[in-house]
């Protein structure tokens, strides 16, 4: 049996074909966004929770150093300097990075894209077989707009979503840790003022 598709007419079980193989490499991609959605949302997070830390305790250490100016030894006040320099740059990175922006783009990706996953697993049973052809382009011109519609995921996700470890997955493990490590240098900085805090009660 043949459809007529504009130009030349079309084996239905070759067109079937290609929707079966669109349907695989749209879930597969569903898949590895879904991964980009949490990497990305779990940065946005994490280094929002670690610049909150340092600004905290950036403060903090700022009024223990006026009230108590050895707090910090004789090199405290070049310190909280640097410091303040140091959550200035970080804020501006952080902020370039548009991580809330990227996981909302992401988040609307990935949906639409496993929507077009399940269109064309429903297509033979949903789909007359004259309209197939017709159904199977505009379905693949949806899913090109869906995966242009944000940034690509990157091989790590990929590999994630499949559940398979690689150099890229334990590297990508180790960016996500980088915020939470970063919580070191509050936590340093507070230690002296609690001591002091509450010696002096």
């Amino acid at each position: 049996m043949f459809v007529y598709n504009r130009r030349k007419l079309v084996a239905v079980p070759l067109l079937r074909q290609k929707v079966a193989l669109l349907e695989s490499r749209a879930y597969s991609t569903y898949r590895a966004r879904l991964e980009a959605h949490k990497r990305i949302t779990r940065l946005n997070i994490s280094w929002n929770t670690a610049l909150v830390g340092l600004a905290t305790s950036t403060t903090v250490a700022a009024v223990g150093q006026l009230v108590y100016p050895g707090m910090y030894g004789s090199g405290g006040n070049a310190l909280m300097v640097v410091l303040a320099v140091l959550s200035l740059v970080a804020s501006l990175v952080v902020s370039s990075m548009n991580y809330g922006a990227r996981a909302r783009a992401m988040e609307a990706s990935y949906k639409r894209i496993q929507q077009i996953s399940l269109l064309a697993e429903r297509m033979e049973t949903t789909i007359p077989s004259d309209q197939l052809a017709r159904r199977f382009e505009e379905l693949q011109r949806e899913y090109e707009i869906a995966i242009e519609s944000s940034e690509n995921h990157v091989t790590a996700d990929h590999h994630k979503a499949i559940n398979q470890k690689s150099w890229e997955t334990r590297n990508q493990s180790v960016l996500n840790a980088l915020p939470y490590i970063t919580l070191v240098v509050p936590v340093l900085l507070l230690v002296p003022f609690v001591n002091w805090f509450f010696n002096g009660i």
